[in-house]
Formats: structure tokens, C-alpha cells, sequence
């Protein structure tokens, strides 16, 4: 069913198209087998014979992806508006009521088409879809405002028809806030002199990330062309992929536009001097083959800029977990009723992020984790840095101020450099690397605790081998969602990214038999998983230079399988403040966070994980034009992720990457920790593997 591709041409028959109506006739018989749920007597479904299946459900097949009627919308219209006698009928309204009917069959087959194409990449079934549907705007006396009276009712009709659940089901469900997977809203501020009305704004905040919002535009005398451009007015180009916005229906009455949210936002605030709005010169262009050398590479369009490459490609390294994904397992993490869920990736998107962190060098899940986990650590984060600012500052032989780190302390009035200790290692002015602290030891006690009783794993006797230094992670370990450390999907996308497979070669490799070894079975091999900390950067912290985490092993081949990696996770919320003077965050009118804000974030360089790719990025060889031509493609390949509460990225340490500046404003802040940002983060190396860290383990803060 899922290997044969559904037409994208709309207009195409299904009654012609002899592969669409297989796909019909495939989707009747996995409702039915799968669900027994179609026929009015699943006990007789072993015996039923191929006729009788066509004969009893050729009507629900058809239904399920639309009748041959959704072709030609305006030719069903004008035929329902005719009587038995052939005279129209002049009821305008009915004929709006019609219009109506066909958009929401043009919407629904299209949605249908459209999730049924995702099912190969992230085994998600049409029936674990959640589609959220608008009111419809029925006050006033316009004939189409009155006409819309039940499209909501119509349109959930069709949506459950095909098996796919509504946001109302979601919740009813699941006792979550209302998000979804795509939704259907009248698009009326397309419209001149239109506004966005309160209810459809929060449907479009609770779209999913890489979601699909489907509008029904009323036609008011503008062309398709106007309101696709109006698109671009009404829609921040920063959270929607408006130049991608397509027309897939239009009637005498209406239109019906897709539209896609953006999988990944980026923090367009940053990195003031690169010229992100400039179009990729054509010299960038025709030099791919020199700039671009891998072909995991993605090729900039026709006239696209900078910041739209960099959109783009933030969204196609992205993984989107569905509303079934983030809503796979129930964990108890708090006092509260409401129940807290864990998103678990179907082993489809587990393998598309192993894929994408392998060829590009990282990868970003969006809600992989609960915030109830990783804002706890965030706050103890906060709480240990602002202790130890004080016990430094008021050090009776050596004063450090962490804050002002140019500022004279002692009694000389001599500036001391801050130094590395046990509990934190200094990076840059304002920017630390916190890994232990008072509070972040009795968090880490209490999750590491829950965290090996669930997944009854023995890590020695002694309580520091639990709290203290990394964990060995067998081949056999599955991971538990009671702490964010052992995520299953973290686990598993880490397990394989470090254990490549080759099914041709694996079962040469004899010399897994020592040491008490299992022979060459393929089975992973054991990695390690550090414990959380954090790099906490302060408001004034500027750009980190560019670097990599870890050198390459060898230098005779392009990229060896990953030894290093990191996991970040924001210890934050993005909060919509208008009020906060010290933090500046973005979002535009629906209240959707646009990526932009004032504490940063981090750049990577897609693909800088290669040898060839960060020689060529970073050569000094060749003449001005040519390093020109570097400083283009380096531009080109830096991707600025937004992450919010929830997100991760994990990348390959061997990629190029700098922390970016954080700009909040400190002076107004009445609170301390205001403007501070906690990055949290896990190291996971090979069993074999040490990082030699600049920490100083007999030189303690607390």
C-alpha cells in the first residue's frame, strides 16, 4: 500500500488513473482487515470472497479518497443547480451551500493524498491523524456568511469518513491541549479588510510544527494570483512557508490554499553581519561542485536567499513527531491531574533522524521531550550558577566577578581570570560550562534513581558510578522516558548512529569474539552517556568563535562512522512578554513564536562534519575571489536553529558550530537569572572514547 505514490496532479481522474484506484482498493482492504470495523459482519470477513468485498464496500472505498467528482468542482456545481426541466436555479445561496460541499471534498481528498504520501517515511496510519476544523464565521447578513452555517459539521463528515480523527477526538482522547496535525480554517483575512479572528489564531498555535493548514478563501473579486500574494501579508514568511503556498481548488466561489508551517524555525536576529537577505549570487550557484561536494547536499533554488536556503533547510533536518507520536506514552512526573506525555518517534522517523544526523551532521526533533523534565533542570541550573557567582565573588584569596570578568576585584585592583573548576569550566566571557552544583546533584540523584529502577540496569554499587562520570549503554538497552538522559529515541538514534552496519561485511569481523565477546553478530556495541549539564550563557556573551567539539580520528578518509556527539535541549520557555525589558522575543499576530530572540541560540555548518567540506570551508589556499567564494558557501551552509522548550538537536562533535550572542539587556533586570540562558546538554562518546575536558577536579567551588 505504501510503496505505490499517490498522483499529485489534482485534476487527474481516479477512475483513469488505474494506480490511484489500486491505492482506493488497497486502503478499503486495511480498514476493513485491520480494523473490521467497515462491514456490518466482521465475523464472516475470513470468508468473504473478493467479489463480495467490491460489492458490499465499493462505496466506502470511494468515499475513503473522494469521488471522481472532486475533479471538476465548477462543472458538479453547475449541474446541481439545475433542476429536473434543465432551468438554474437563481438561489445564489444554495449555490454557495454547493461550493462549499465541493471545497470541502477538494480539501479532504487532498488531505487524504497527503498524509497517505507520509505514511512510508514516519508509519503514521491515516487513522492516528488529528485534523482540527474552524468555525465558521456565521454573523451578519451576507449570503456567504449565512451559507457557511454546518461547513464545520460537513467538513468533520468528510475528514471521518476517511478514517482520520478530529482535534475534538484528539482531546477527548487524550486530555491534551487542542494540537493537531493540520487544520481546516475559512481564510477570510485573504480577504480586503478582513481580520484574523481569535479562533482560528488559536488553531493555527496549536498546528504542529511541519503541519498543514488547508484555507477556504471566499473569492471577492480578487484573483488566485492577489490572494496567494496576500499570503505573504497575512502569514510571517518566519513561520510559514508562504512561497511554497499552493492553490488545490478553485471554484466560482471560493478557492482552497495550502499551506505548510515551518517544520523548524531560525533565529534571523543573529549573526548581524551576514548579509541573510542578499540573494545566493550567481557565482555561489556555479560553483556548487566546488562548494557543494557531498550529495547529501541541498541545492539553493532560483533566486532564493540566504535566509530562505537557511529556512528550508532547517526544516528538512527536522524531524516532525505527529500528534500520535507525542502522545505515545503517559509518564507521571508531576502532583498535578493532568497527565504528562513522552513523544516516542516511530521507527520510521528514528531512522530518518539516524539518516540525517549521519549525512548532515546534526538533526533537530521537535517536542521529543517533556518540559516537566528539562525545566526543573534549567531552574537548577540557574539557581547553582547564581550560587556560584557569589562564592567566587567573595573568594578570600582569589575574587573572581563572573558577571563583570573585566572588573577589579581585589584590593590591588587587579582583574583576575576566571578559572576552571571541579563544577564548571569557562568558555568565554559570560559563557560557563556547568556540569554539577547542589541542585543540579539532588536532581540528577532523584532521576538517575527512577531512571535505572525502570529500566532495571545495575551500574555498579557505589552510588558515585550512578551520579558521577558517564553510563555504559549495551546493546540491549532500551531506555525509559522516567528521565530525559535515557530517552528511547535518544537511545536508540544514538545506538545506531555509533554502530553503522554493514550487512555485507559485519560477519568478517572475528575479532568480536574476545574478551568473552559474542562473535561477529552485528549487535551494537556499548556507548556511553554523560551526565546533563549545561553551557549557561549571560546577557553580553558574544559569538563563539567557530570550532568543532573533537578532532577527527584519522585523517586519510572523508568521515568515519561518529564517535562524539552532543544532545542540546533549551532549559527554557520561550514566553511571549511584551512587558520584559530585558528579554526580546518574537511572535507574530496569531502568537505563534517566529525564532527570533535575544538570547541565541547556536549555529551549525550542515555537512561540517566531513573532512572535505570544513577543508574547503576553512582553507586559507587560493586567490581573493576564491576565499570570497568560501565565506559565500560558508554563509550558505550556517544554520541557526530556534529551539524552544521540548526541542533537540543532537550533532556529531566533529562539526563546525559557535554559540551566538546573547543580547538581552541585563541592567533593567530585576531578577538575576532574567536573560540567562541554560542550554542543557548530554555528551555520548564511544565506550572507548575519553574527552580530555579543561576541568579541574581538585579545584572545587562547592
Amino acid at each position: 500500500f505504501t510503496s505505490i505514490h499517490t498522483p499529485k496532479n489534482n485534476s487527474t481522474s481516479v477512475a483513469e488513473d488505474p494506480q490511484l484506484r489500486t491505492i482506493q482498493h488497497h486502503y478499503y482492504y486495511y480498514q476493513t482487515f485491520s480494523t473490521k470495523k467497515h462491514h456490518p459482519n466482521p465475523a464472516n470477513l475470513d470468508t468473504m470472497n473478493d467479489n463480495d468485498v467490491n460489492k458490499s464496500a465499493e462505496d466506502d472505498c470511494w468515499d475513503a479518497f473522494g469521488s471522481d467528482s472532486d475533479v471538476d468542482d465548477d462543472d458538479n456545481e453547475e449541474s446541481s443547480l439545475n433542476n429536473q426541466d434543465g432551468s438554474q436555479l437563481k438561489n445564489s445561496g444554495a449555490h454557495i451551500a454547493t461550493a462549499l460541499e465541493s471545497a470541502a471534498d477538494a480539501t479532504a481528498l487532498d488531505m487524504t493524498q497527503y498524509f497517505v504520501s507520509l505514511m512510508r517515511s514516519t508509519e503514521v496510519p491515516l487513522k492516528d491523524r488529528f485534523v482540527a476544523i474552524g468555525p465558521e464565521r456565521t454573523s451578519g447578513d451576507d449570503e456567504k456568511v449565512q451559507a457557511r452555517v454546518g461547513f464545520s459539521t460537513i467538513m468533520e463528515g468528510r475528514v471521518t469518513a476517511r478514517g482520520i480523527k478530529t482535534a475534538s477526538q484528539a482531546l477527548s482522547v487524550h486530555h491534551m491541549r487542542e494540537i493537531c496535525d493540520a487544520a481546516v480554517i475559512f481564510g477570510d483575512e485573504l480577504c480586503q479588510g478582513k481580520s484574523k479572528s481569535p479562533e482560528n489564531s488559536f488553531i493555527r498555535q496549536g498546528l504542529l510544527a511541519g503541519g498543514v493548514l488547508w484555507l477556504i478563501v471566499p473569492i471577492t473579486g480578487m484573483g488566485d494570483g492577489e490572494q496567494l500574494v496576500n499570503i505573504h501579508n497575512q502569514y510571517s514568511e518566519a513561520v510559514w512557508d508562504t512561497e511554497s503556498a499552493q492553490t488545490i481548488h478553485s471554484s466560482s466561489h471560493f478557492h482552497v490554499i495550502r499551506l505548510n508551517k515551518r517544520a523548524c524555525l531560525v533565529n534571523a536576529w543573529t549573526c548581524p553581519w551576514m548579509d541573510k537577505a542578499a540573494k545566493i549570487g550567481m557565482g555561489t550557484q556555479a560553483n556548487l561542485p566546488f562548494g557543494m561536494t557531498n550529495e547529501s547536499d541541498i541545492i539553493p533554488r532560483s533566486s532564493e536567499t540566504y535566509l530562505q536556503y537557511e529556512r528550508r533547510v532547517a526544516s528538512d533536518l527536522t524531524i516532525t513527531p505527529s500528534v500520535a507520536e507525542r502522545t505515545k506514552e503517559k509518564i507521571d512526573v508531576s502532583q498535578t491531574e493532568v497527565p504528562v506525555y513522552a513523544t516516542v518517534l516511530t521507527e520510521a522517523n528514528t531512522r530518518k533522524a539516524i539518516c540525517t544526523l549521519q549525512n548532515h551532521g546534526f538533526v533537530i526533533i521537535k517536542g521529543l521531550l517533556p518540559p516537566e523534565q528539562t525545566i526543573p533542570w534549567g531552574k537548577a541550573v540557574l539557581s547553582d550558577f547564581a550560587s556560584a557567582v557569589e562564592r567566587l565573588k567573595n573568594h578570600p584569596t582569589r575574587p573572581v566577578d563572573l558577571i563583570n570578568p573585566q572588573t577589579a576585584t581585589s584590593g590591588e585592583h587587579r582583574a583576575f581570570e576566571p578559572l576552571s573548576y571541579k563544577e564548571m569550566a569557562m568558555r568565554e566571557d559570560l559563557r560557563v560550562d556547568l556540569r554539577s552544583g547542589p541542585e543540579m546533584e539532588m536532581l540528577r540523584r532523584v532521576e538517575n534513581d527512577l531512571a535505572f529502577q525502570s529500566m532495571k540496569m545495575d551500574d555498579g554499587d557505589d552510588e558515585n558510578n550512578l551520579n558521577d562520570g558517564p553510563s555504559t549503554v549495551n546493546a540491549m538497552l532500551m531506555g525509559t522516558t522516567r528521565s530525559w538522559r535515557f530517552h528511547p529515541s535518544l537511545v536508540a538514534i544514538l545506538k545506531h548512529t555509533f554502530n553503522p552496519r554493514n550487512e555485507a561485511l559485519f560477519k568478517g569481523n572475528f575479532g568480536r569474539w574476545n574478551f568473552g565477546g559474542s562473535g561477529p553478530d552485528g549487535s551494537p556495541q556499548p556507548f556511553r552517556i554523560g551526565q546533563i549539564g549545561s553551557v549557561l550563557s549571560c546577557p553580553g556573551a558574544a559569538d563563539q568563535a567557530i570550532h568543532a567539539d573533537t578532532p577527527h580520528l584519522f585523517e586519510t578518509i572523508d568521515c568515519l562512522p561518529c564517535h562524539y556527539a552532543n544532545v542540546f535541549t533549551p532549559g527554557y520557555k520561550i514566553t511571549n512578554e511584551p512587558s520584559n525589558a530585558v528579554i526580546k522575543n518574537e511572535f507574530d499576530t496569531d502568537g505563534n513564536w517566529t525564532g527570533n530572540s535575544s538570547m541565541g541560540g547556536t549555529a551549525l555548518v550542515h555537512g561540517s562534519h566531513k573532512l572535505s567540506v570544513s577543508a574547503m570551508l576553512l582553507s586559507d589556499d587560493g586567490d581573493e575571489s576564491t576565499v570570497l567564494h568560501r565565506k559565500e558557501v560558508l554563509q550558505l551552509k550556517t544554520i541557526r536553529p530556534s529551539l524552544d522548550v521540548g526541542d533537540v538537536v543532537i550533532f556529531d562533535n566533529r562539526t563546525l558550530h559557535y554559540g551566538l550572542a546573547n543580547t538581552s539587556c541585563s541592567e533593567s533586570a530585576e531578577n538575576s537569572d532574567t536573560g540567562r540562558r541554560p542550554l542543557l546538554y548530554l555528551n555520548v562518546t564511544q565506550s572507548w572514547f575519553h574527552d580530555p575536558k579543561n576541568w579541574d577536579n581538585f579545584s572545587k567551588i562547592f
